[in-house]
């Protein structure tokens, strides 16, 4: 039985990532989103803040739902394979929105910085 290790180990290595990648997303972030709202660097912090809330919620809500297990769990070995596939997941999800949100921030930025053109009458 080693459902109780499995369980143990999920949650520190998920509880980890969380907190780690957290604190490099919010220091990058912050950079980011200052340059890309520049002039209004209240509005960059409670974006910033919006979206702290949101990789929180991604986090909790992916840890929640994939916390439990329906393989059996008789050795290591197995509790090795199916920690690589929930955590290899999360991994993939987090790169995954943190692309989007890169994606949505470079095209609000191109958009800024294109001059309006002038009117023909």
């Amino acid at each position: 039985m080693y459902q109780p290790h499995y369980y143990i180990l999920y949650s520190v290595i998920c509880a980890l990532l969380v907190v780690g990648l957290s604190q490099v997303l919010r220091h990058a972030g912050s950079v980011l989103l200052e340059d890309a709202f520049r002039g209004n660097p209240e509005l960059a912090r409670s974006i910033l803040h919006l979206l702290d809330i949101a990789y929180y919620l991604v986090c909790l809500g992916y840890v929640a739902v994939s916390f439990r297990t329906f393989l059996p769990l008789n050795g290591a070995g197995q509790v090795a394979f199916v920690l690589a596939i929930k955590v290899g997941i999360f991994l993939l999800l987090l790169g995954c929105m943190h692309f989007f949100n890169l994606l949505l921030l470079a095209i609000f930025r191109r958009r800024t910085f294109v001059a309006p053109s002038p009117v023909n009458s």
